[in-house]
């Protein structure tokens, strides 16, 4: 079994954009005589933010465990086995024009459950090469997109199956 997280620097980083997007818009709410439709908006604001920080808090929390059978993510008791994958999807964002200096997201749905994993998770390559390896097993069929993606990360066409040895 391999475990991997979230860095520390990746956590660190959402932490302080939460807390510094809270900084700047909760104090006019509290201190100042704002209009009713400003306050609305910087409310919904602080309330976006608060919403990003326990995101990440779970993020930092979590411990994702990739075995032979599939991945666990801890604390909790998902378990995501391989032989009932029945949904892959790989999707690449960015909010720049040229495309550059995005980031991937991991859809993966296993007996009605579903997981989304991007990609500054540690092993998170290993993760949808594994995903790719049971797709095929259990004949999926993958969108253009996530063919494409799964081509760029370098982990398609998927290799051989899943094995005791791979994961010494």
């Amino acid at each position: 079994m391999i475990n991997y997280r979230y860095p520390t620097r990746v956590v660190m980083r959402d932490y302080l954009l939460s807390a510094i997007g809270i900084a700047l818009f909760f104090p006019p709410i509290a201190l100042m005589n704002l209009p009713q439709a400003t306050k609305l908006i910087f409310s919904a604001l602080v309330g976006l933010f608060l919403i990003f920080g326990l995101q990440n808090y779970r993020r930092h929390r979590i411990r994702i465990e990739l075995s032979e059978d599939g991945l666990s993510v801890v604390p909790g008791s998902r378990k995501f086995l391989w032989r009932a994958l029945s949904r892959l999807v790989l999707s690449y964002f960015t909010v720049r024009r040229d495309g550059e200096r995005g980031w991937m997201e991991l859809r993966l749905v296993s007996d009605g459950r579903s997981i989304r994993l991007d990609s500054r998770l540690e092993g998170f390559s290993e993760i949808a090469a594994r995903a790719a390896r049971a797709a095929k097993r259990n004949g999926l069929e993958l969108d253009k997109a996530t063919v494409t993606n799964l081509t760029a990360l370098g982990v398609y066409p998927p290799e051989k199956d899943i094995s005791h040895a791979d994961l010494d």
